[in-house]
């Protein structure tokens, strides 16, 4: 169906289409794998603790005002890229709308929202809080459980998509 290089590279735009064919084509088949059944809700779990984590912290609006500024930080037009089909197509097996949240020409990356970025699951890069605004003003016991939740989300997120790139592989 897709190569590598078409669920991986491209404009942000190919890979939410890519995004939406894998999901049309594959998403009930992958909902009604075994492995799939047991892993999606442990990821779902895992990244509401991680948005609860960032919550506590308000990073919602931190870094949404960062996004805005010129040349947006984090969460920039530029990050949006880090986006692949997969990880889209992951977002939408949790039930996440995956859209772009924006059409004009925003320094911000298009997957954030009013209420921070609007993915469940993120590229790594998004995952990845060594800002110096985040890293300030907490304590190390504070940075400690957003890592933690960070890591916990990434783990199960790369278990979940090695079983759908498998899966789409052999189909």
């Amino acid at each position: 169906m897709f190569t590598i290089n078409e669920l991986y590279f491209g404009r942000v735009e190919q890979k939410l289409s890519r995004a939406h064919q894998l999901h049309a084509h594959f998403g009930q088949k992958l909902l009604a794998l075994p492995a799939v059944k047991e892993k999606l809700p442990q990821l779902e779990t895992l990244s509401h603790a991680l948005q609860r984590q960032m919550a506590a912290m308000s990073m919602f609006s931190l870094c949404r005002a960062c996004g805005e500024k010129a040349g947006g930080g984090c969460c920039s037009a530029y990050m949006a890229n880090e986006t692949d089909a997969v990880l889209l197509l992951l977002n939408m097996l949790l039930g996440v709308t995956v859209a772009s949240q924006r059409r004009d020409d925003s320094c911000e990356c298009c997957y954030l929202g009013l209420q921070g970025c609007t993915l469940r699951v993120k590229p790594i890069f998004c995952l990845n809080y060594n800002c110096r605004h985040i890293l300030t003003g907490n304590e190390a016991s504070v940075l400690q459980n957003l890592e933690t939740a960070a890591s916990a989300v990434l783990r199960a997120q790369t278990a979940l998509e090695e079983i759908i790139l498998g899966h789409i592989r052999s189909a």
